[in-house]
């Protein structure tokens, strides 16, 4: 900065720097401003088509969720056993029931899926045979 204070190339009367470009605060908040709107002006040429395009989609959009609404609705989160509502607590098993508190184990609902042949898969798929190299004899 230079030792004198210089006035703000505006005319308003208030001391300015060399860092706001000689305008006082308020004149460069002022010109801040405009740059900014400035800038904005010529990207709301081109987003008004981008907007135009985003609600045609949000209208497809809104559309499938509609559907997606109505067969939740029909839904029920009862009990496939007992039918007792579950609400919240319902827990959904691997034969894709859902089931309430008494019936959630498999062997309370008789369910058709494996466990014990997918928890060996798992473990075959986790642990392979490990052999050792053969060594030769002299």
């Amino acid at each position: 900065m230079t030792g004198e204070p210089s006035l703000c190339i505006r005319g308003c009367g208030f001391f300015s720097t060399s860092q706001t470009k000689n305008l006082c605060s308020k004149c460069y908040n002022d010109f801040l401003k405009d740059e900014s709107a400035r800038y904005l002006d010529t990207f709301n040429i081109n987003s008004k088509t981008a907007a135009e395009a985003a609600e045609e989609v949000t209208a497809e959009e809104a559309t499938t969720l509609e559907a997606v609404v109505v067969k939740n609705k029909d839904k029920k989160s009862r009990c496939n056993e007992c039918k007792k509502k579950v609400g919240l607590l319902g827990f959904h098993c691997r034969c894709g029931h859902m089931f309430c508190g008494s019936h959630r184990y498999p062997e309370e609902h008789s369910c058709p899926s494996d466990y014990k042949s997918a928890a060996i898969d798992v473990l075959v798929k986790q642990n392979p045979i490990v052999k050792g190299d053969k060594l030769f004899r002299l």
